[in-house]
């Protein structure tokens, strides 16, 4: 007797190409941000091999970004460094980044995160005689997890590792961003 039996891979075949389709419906939309941080810098180079410059200083940043579905996002933002000082030794830094977002969702409400992008950046740094600026991009990270606070509402908590050419930049910071 010969039965018909529907085949599983294409029932499976089925149910992940719906899958993104109402993943996007539900999860999708553009967000605006912004936080506070705070950073540990660590120059190994300040002006030549001799020296060593480190500090830890307040920041600040903002950031605006597109979710596609549950998992996926990009965003561009805008990272103040602020201008932390060694005595005689002063940098001044800002940038600007672009990223792609990778979220875990493990309820309705929470979800970590991870996120690699670029940062283009520029800096000045100075002493009491000398003055050098320079600019250039590099690749940074970041890890984190998000919370849904309200309706359109959400927390992130966010620790990014930056470089600037020789300067490492670790930061922590607490953001909040509205989804529309």
């Amino acid at each position: 007797m010969l039965r018909y039996r529907f085949p599983t891979g294409i029932a499976m075949a089925t149910s992940l190409a719906l899958f993104p389709a109402t993943a996007m419906t539900a999860d999708s939309g553009g967000y605006l941000g912004g936080g506070i941080g705070y950073y540990r810098l660590n120059d190994d180079n300040f002006l030549d091999e001799d020296e060593d410059f480190k500090d830890d200083r307040w920041t600040w940043k903002a950031f605006a970004g597109i979710q596609f579905n549950a998992v996926l996002s990009v965003e561009g933002g805008y990272v103040d460094f602020g201008s932390p000082s060694d005595g005689a030794l002063e940098i001044e830094a800002d940038g600007w980044t672009v990223a792609a977002l990778a979220h875990l969702p493990l309820t309705a409400n929470f979800a970590p995160y991870g996120k690699v992008g670029q940062l283009f950046w520029d800096r000045e740094r100075s002493t009491d005689i000398s003055r050098r600026s320079d600019s250039g991009n590099d690749m940074f990270y970041a890890v984190g997890l998000r919370f849904d606070l309200a309706d359109h509402v959400q927390m992130r908590m966010e620790y990014e590792r930056f470089s600037l050419d020789d300067t490492d930049l670790d930061m922590g910071s607490l953001n909040l961003q509205y989804r529309f």
